[in-house]
């Protein structure tokens, strides 16, 4: 019997093909709609995580405090130093710390020069941004004392200058100073903030400070990064680093830091929570197009109903049960928004994973699409269909033989 149902279902949506695939139109844009958004925002959830993944974990962030004069930010105190980020070490829960000195210049390799993203540290910044050297090695801290120039060069950076040719053991010209390349980094792609990671050149702070800056005050660094043991509290330890610096800096009791303290975890976890709330915003406006779309269904049905008042008089004289009546509309509204559901998944999974290949972003393909469009299909079918449905059975066998 139900077999019946459905063949006769599929009759009645075949023989009003435009008007039945108008009205799966709008499920079908409210389901592609909403998997779209919910890809999106699991692609953003997924870079979030490779990107803190790639900076390294549990980490803290060390970096001079701004000046505010009448209310604005006019720069920042140059108040921490090496031995700071080098102290650090001592605490409990630290497993490693590097300070960073910044700086830009044109690198040159034959006739081949480029601009360098140049980063001055220590070995220690290996371990704490979880850097892999994929041929060559590190400089040690030996060369950090001696001011050596010896680099670690990036994917990008070495793509530019020498192309395909190895780097190591080759030597690049920085501000016509010779530096020997000793090392070439692995690929680590993007960071949080959209910029590429590979495109660096890493070297002793030392180096970047007497042969490149020429600064009268070499140990001052621009930020230093602390890596925090997995199983220590960040908070703790962020207030065990913020007492030592005090204790440092000779900073009295009710006097301003001159430095900041910045839990790069927790920053990490503020910008997931905005693209949660931000994705799930995206989703509800989606899903408007959805209840749109079971309008639309639930007033064809109404229709149908309407054009079908005799046929329904004739099934009810010849003994058919409300009930079945009821179910025969039923089937036809959730058939409808069936196809809506189960074409809208595929054209959303389609459009986000080409959107994914264009952007060069890689899109994961869960299980929640596949349960939400059936979920879709189920619920907008039955809410949309119910209301027809029982008009259809209520209607007086007798009445409905007379319409016309």
């Amino acid at each position: 019997m139900i077999w019946l149902i459905i063949k006769e279902a599929w009759l009645s949506l075949s023989s009003h093909k435009l008007r039945s695939f108008l009205t799966t139109l709008g499920i079908i844009i409210g389901v592609s709609a909403v998997v779209m958004m919910v890809a999106a925002g699991q692609t953003v959830s997924l870079v979030i995580n490779n990107s803190f993944a790639s900076m390294g974990g549990n980490l803290l962030m060390i970096h001079p405090s701004f000046v505010v004069t009448s209310g604005i930010k006019s720069g920042q105190r140059p108040s921490i130093t090496a031995a700071d980020v080098e102290a650090t070490k001592t605490l409990r829960g630290v497993e490693a710390a590097a300070p960073i000195v910044r700086a830009t210049a044109q690198g040159v390799y034959g006739a081949n020069n480029w601009a360098v993203s140049i980063r001055g540290t220590t070995p220690d910044l290996i371990t704490v941004n979880k850097w892999e050297i994929e041929r060559g090695e590190p400089f040690t801290e030996k060369d950090v004392k001696s001011a050596s120039p010896y680099v670690l060069i990036g994917s990008t950076t070495a793509n530019e200058l020498f192309g395909f040719a190895d780097p190591v053991g080759q030597t690049i010209r920085i501000k016509n100073v010779p530096f020997k390349v000793v090392g070439l980094l692995a690929s680590k792609g993007q960071d949080l903030m959209g910029n590429d990671q590979d495109d660096v050149i890493l070297m002793p702070y030392t180096t970047v400070r007497q042969r490149i800056q020429g600064s009268r005050i070499p140990d001052r660094v621009h930020f230093g990064y602390i890596k925090v043991a997995d199983d220590e509290d960040l908070e703790a330890a962020a207030n065990r680093v913020k007492m030592l610096l005090r204790s440092r800096h000779n900073i009295k009791e009710g006097h301003d830091d001159d430095f900041e303290v910045m839990n790069m975890t927790a920053m990490v976890n503020t910008i997931k929570t905005v693209g949660l709330v931000l994705s799930i915003l995206l989703a509800a406006i989606a899903s408007i197009s959805l209840i749109v779309g079971s309008i639309g269904i639930m007033n064809m049905m109404l229709v149908s109903v309407t054009e079908r008042t005799r046929e329904i008089g004739i099934r009810k004289a010849l003994g058919a049960e409300n009930r079945w009546i009821m179910l025969q509309f039923l089937t036809e509204s959730i058939m409808i928004s069936f196809m809506g559901s189960i074409l809208g998944l595929f054209i959303g999974i389609t459009t986000s994973q080409i959107v994914g290949y264009i952007m060069e972003y890689k899109v994961p393909i869960s299980i929640w699409p596949i349960i939400l469009s059936f979920s879709v299909a189920v619920i907008v079918g039955v809410l949309s269909g119910i209301i027809p449905a029982y008009k259809a059975m209520k209607l007086d066998p007798i009445e409905a033989l007379r319409y016309q």
